[in-house]
């Protein structure tokens, strides 16, 4: 009776280990909420006035406020292709002169800026956004978004990576 009954609990286990490699070959499938999100045109207008409106309140914190390079390299909504440029404009601008560096800062391409932007306008042909000023919708800023790894990420903002044919006149 005990062969049995082992004979029985081993067949048992054996049977269960099959299935499982079964199962274990199929993909399993996700839920909706597994699966990666899909970014779309609003993500892309989304990430780009987190990242820019980010950027303002720091600005606006003054002497509590990061360094910019520093705020910029920590940001997940900035590309590494715009941090580089961001660190060569400033290098650059600091060793042609040491005391005052640029004059004003690149990203808003301006001495000044608004307290926060809103869209103004999308380019969907070229991801380049106009945002401009909330309390100061004269002062409007060209950035641009690009996809990396199926997320909407600023690759461009005043003059950093935008061409001087797409940057906004400060006149």
């Amino acid at each position: 009776m005990i062969k049995f009954k082992l004979t029985l609990f081993l067949t048992a286990i054996l049977l269960t280990a099959c299935n499982q490699n079964k199962t274990a070959d199929k993909p399993l499938k996700s839920s909706p909420l597994e699966r990666e999100k899909v970014e779309t045109k609003e993500d892309k207008v989304k990430n780009a006035l987190t990242f820019i409106n980010g950027y303002t309140d720091n600005a606006n914190k003054m002497n509590k406020a990061v360094g910019m390079q520093e705020w910029v390299n920590s940001s997940s909504l900035a590309t590494p292709h715009f941090k580089k440029e961001l660190k060569r404009i400033m290098d650059e601008a600091y060793k042609e002169d040491p005391e005052l560096g640029l004059g004003s800062d690149p990203v808003f391409d301006a001495q000044d800026n608004p307290n926060a932007f809103e869209l103004e306008s999308l380019d969907e042909n070229t991801n380049y956004l106009i945002v401009k000023g909330k309390d100061w919708p004269e002062f409007t800023l060209s950035m641009k978004v690009v996809k990396v790894n199926g997320k909407w990420l600023v690759d461009g903002c005043g003059i950093v990576n935008i061409p001087n044919d797409k940057r906004r006149s400060r006149e």
